[in-house]
Order: C-alpha cells, then structure tokens, then sequence
C-alpha cells in the first residue's frame, strides 16, 4: 500500500491521515484477542470492503478475521411519499431526530429489521404508531398480553409436561419455540440480525392465535397452558433483548 495513503504529504503537513487510525485501530483489537473484527459500513463504502482484510494480511494477521459488512440505503416514507434525501444538498435525516419521532424501541427495531442486502425502507407514520399494526408494537403487546395473565394466575401451578392431546394452536405455538435456539444461531453466523424480528412476529401470531382459541385459566390444560404462555413470554423477552428493544409488562 502506498505511503502516501497513510501518510500526507510534506506539502499537506506529513501528519497521519484517517487511515493509518484504522491500521492502529484494527491492529489494537486483534492483538486484545478477539476472534473476529466486525465493520458495519453504508453502501457507498464498497471501494474499502477488501481494505481491511489486506491490512490485516499486511500486518501478519489472518485476514479471515476481519469481516466487512455493507449495508444499503435507508428510505423514510411519510404520509406515503418517500422522504427527499441527498448529503449534496443538506437534505439528511438526523438519527437523533428520527429516534425522537418514533422512539428508541421503533427505531431501532426497524433499523434492524433489513438484512445488510436490503435497503431499509421506513414508514415513519407506522414506526411512530402505537397499534397492532406497528410490529414492534404487537410483538410487545404479546409480552404484555402474557404477563397480564400470568398476574392474573397469581401461584396457580405451572407445568411443563406436554398433554397427549393438543390443540392445532398448541403444537404450533410449540413448535415455533423449538425452532428459537436455531434461529437464533443462525442469525449469529450468517450475521443476519433480521431474522429475530421476523421470528418474534410469527411468534406473537401463533401465540395471538392460540389465546383467542384456547381458554388458558380456569381450563383442564390449565397448567399446561401457562407454561406454554410463560415459555412465549421468555422466548418474546429474548427476542426483544436481542434487538435492544424494551420487553414491558403492561401497555
């Protein structure tokens, strides 16, 4: 690599560019031992992707532990029209104002509900919205739904053994927790956080299905049903932890 990148010229100054801070930066986290340098960049970074990986190639580190992930445009919607956006002209959105709009939890389930292939496309009147038709609203109100209940069970047992008969709702509401533990890993190798939204939302339908199908309290499964309830609450909690997303007990 050329000097002249890391270094400005005797006419600039001779003085580091923003790139030698890199090769230190990277260099720094590697030698403290972690198994893998993860970049997040915008699209327009595409030129750099394989910079990283050749600098730590360079330095005598193995270039397979530092990984580039490019993420694609974000465009907000208002009132159906998409939001006019260009850095040229000064017409950007501040993260800070859009997290004000539509609140942290939105935001950031929203933010992370594309995969980094995907350009993240933000109706802001929904993200602010607070309704079942707000995703990040309902998988909430499935978390609150639970705890309600589980408030209104107050000691009653709980119990994990499965009935020999269970109802449609129930084995699929099971069968949808089983899948977590897989889901979950492979959101964590393919590095596609996106998968736990997607996940937590066919969770609250299946649950949303099963409580207006199946009476929980006062029922002959009843303790059955609320250790399935309170294994849904744990794998919703999860989730939303997952995404730096709030699990609240009441709304």
């Amino acid at each position: 690599m050329p000097t002249a990148s890391l270094i400005r010229s005797p006419e600039r100054g001779g003085t580091p560019t923003y790139r030698a801070a890199d090769v230190v930066y990277l260099a720094d986290k590697l030698d403290r031992g972690f198994d893998r340098a993860i970049y997040v960049l915008g699209a327009d970074h595409h030129g750099t992707r394989r910079w990283y990986a050749a600098i730590a190639r360079m330095l005598g580190y193995d270039e397979e532990r530092v990984e580039v992930l490019l993420y694609q445009l974000v465009h907000l919607t208002r009132g159906g029209e998409q939001a006019a956006m260009s850095k040229r002209r000064g017409e950007v959105v501040f993260l800070d104002d859009f997290v004000d709009e539509v609140g942290v939890d939105a935001a950031r389930w929203y933010l992370v509900n594309r995969g980094p292939d995907q350009t993240i496309e933000i109706d802001v009147d929904l993200a602010a919205e607070r309704s079942e038709k707000n995703p990040v609203y309902y998988v909430q109100y499935a978390h609150a739904r639970i705890a309600a209940i589980r408030r209104k069970a107050g000691d009653a047992e709980v119990s994990a053994v499965v009935p020999a008969e269970l109802a449609p709702e129930e084995k699929d509401l099971v069968k949808r927790l089983a899948d977590f533990p897989a889901v979950a890993a492979e959101a964590a190798a393919r590095r596609g956080p996106h998968a736990i939204p997607t996940y937590a939302i066919r969770l609250a339908d299946d649950f949303h299905r099963f409580y207006h199908q199946q009476r929980v309290l006062e029922s002959e499964a009843q303790a059955f049903r609320l250790g399935l309830c309170t294994a849904t609450q744990t794998v919703i909690a999860r989730c939303l932890d997952l995404v730096g997303v709030e699990a609240p007990d009441r709304m």
